[in-house]
């Protein structure tokens, strides 16, 4: 797992939630990369906030699920899910914490090649270091 984070960017909003948020993301990337994968967080200033990404090189979702994953229990494989303890639960989190804080999860995934889960906080502050 690599971090890339824009130092002084802060998010303004629940701690917890976003937490819970990020945590699943990162959790999914590393659950479902095959061992000497890679798993690339993002943290840096947009034009329109401060834009999250974790990105993977795993086994990627094929288009026709996209739509779906971030319903409650939803899975893409029962039998994978299963052997890797997932509850079909953890984008519905991300998906409501980021309605409570004016974003949405934007996903961009390819099977066989990786996915890249990204979301754009509007409400950030930067501290600049001297």
């Amino acid at each position: 797992v690599e971090f890339h984070v824009e130092h002084g960017l802060f998010a303004l909003g629940d701690e917890s939630q976003l937490r819970s948020a990020v945590s699943n993301l990162i959790y999914n990337a590393v659950r479902y990369t095959p061992e000497n994968g890679k798993v690339i967080v993002e943290w840096k200033q947009t034009p329109a906030g401060g834009l999250l990404s974790v990105t993977d090189n795993g086994y990627g979702i094929s288009a026709e699920h996209l739509h779906h994953l971030t319903e409650r229990f939803y899975r893409v494989d029962d039998a994978r899910s299963r052997d890797s303890g997932g509850s079909g639960i953890g984008l519905s989190i991300v998906k409501h914490v980021l309605t409570n804080h004016d974003s949405l999860l934007e996903i961009d995934s390819q099977l066989n090649k990786g996915s890249c889960f990204s979301f754009t906080l509007p409400q950030i502050t930067q501290i600049k270091r001297h």
